[in-house]
């Protein structure tokens, strides 16, 4: 047994070398032809790759043992389950607040620091004309989710006009625990007051049988 796992480290070491090997090889071989090409030609050369398609496209993640668990205890309704997928476009980064769609998809222009305007938190009405739901319908539900601490709407400071009414400004965010809009590469880059808000959510979860059950991923 030893002797095999020794042949087995020995092996690896080598691919290993090897791969060091062919991509200094490789390295050599560029440089020496973009030398040439610029003896030819006098200009400078680069090498490029391909663009990842991916680049710059936002997208969400969603946590996939947490919701499990939500799955196994019946605790979202079909209709609740929709609403989060249909909700995902219009996460702002990094806070997971829900942004007017205008706001989510608003170009910037490169290395201005001047054009930044702060995003606007979308309203019931503007999420259910994102969706494509009635306002009432789309209430019901996002109170359904509040309730079961999916959602949250804390309120703001000042007053604003909403069809029609006067009221105090509310900002919609999702629970980071079921999705989130932020990198997670070596730690959760996510703003610290979402963390706070939903930091002791979801701790009296039950299944069907009265159960209590814990949430299996806590990340803040």
């Amino acid at each position: 047994m030893k002797s095999s796992s020794k042949a087995s480290k020995n092996a690896r070491k080598r691919e290993v070398e090897q791969g060091s090997e062919t991509r200094l090889k490789a390295e050599e071989l560029k440089k020496s032809l973009l030398e040439q090409l610029k003896e030819i030609t006098g200009e400078d050369h680069y090498v490029g790759t391909n663009k990842d398609p991916f680049a710059g496209e936002p997208f969400s993640q969603t946590m996939h043992r947490n919701l499990d668990l939500l799955n196994q205890i019946g605790y979202l309704t079909q209709a609740e389950g929709d609403f989060l997928f249909r909700i995902q476009p219009y996460l702002e980064f990094k806070s997971n607040a829900i942004i007017c769609r205008e706001d989510k998809f608003k170009k910037k222009r490169k290395n201005d620091e001047d054009d930044y305007e702060l995003p606007n938190s979308a309203t019931v009405s503007d999420i259910a004309e994102m969706i494509g739901k009635t306002r009432a319908n789309t209430s019901k539900i996002m109170k359904s989710l509040k309730e079961k601490e999916i959602l949250l709407n804390p309120e703001g400071a000042g007053q604003v006009i909403e069809n029609g009414r006067t009221v105090s400004p509310r900002t919609w965010i999702v629970n980071p625990y079921i999705m989130i809009c932020a990198p997670r590469k070596n730690s959760v880059q996510l703003d610290k007051l979402t963390m706070r808000l939903f930091q002791h959510s979801l701790k009296n979860l039950k299944d069907q049988n009265g159960k209590k059950v814990k949430l299996p991923a806590r990340f803040f």
